[in-house]
């Protein structure tokens, strides 16, 4: 019995450590996100710079904490990185954190 509780005590400190490291890995951008302004939106479109996109069924947009929003909760002007699909429908957008946009000039 004392060798299953070391075991378990083991296990769990396992697991703590690599969800710890998981939740502080940092965000993943694409190198082949562009960046853009939102300009105001309509659900399901928003207009990124001049030009109006769908979202497309599934589409992910992650807000400055990484985590996934609803599409209403879009700033009306914001700037962003995304990523279109084959098809020219918006698939992802990240809102940038003050740092991310701090180097959006690239």
């Amino acid at each position: 019995m004392c060798y299953r509780a070391f075991m378990l005590k083991h296990f769990l400190f396992l697991f703590l450590i690599l969800f710890a490291l998981a939740a502080h890995a940092g965000r993943f951008l694409p190198q082949n996100a562009q960046v853009g302004q939102i300009n105001g939106h309509n659900y399901p479109e928003v207009k990124i710079g001049g030009e109006i996109y769908r979202l497309a069924p599934g589409a992910r947009i992650y807000d400055t904490s990484n985590r996934i929003i609803v599409p209403t909760s879009l700033p009306q002007s914001a700037k962003v990185f995304y990523q279109l699909d084959p098809g020219g429908l918006l698939i992802q957008m990240w809102l940038p954190t003050p740092e991310e946009e701090a180097g959006m000039g690239r």
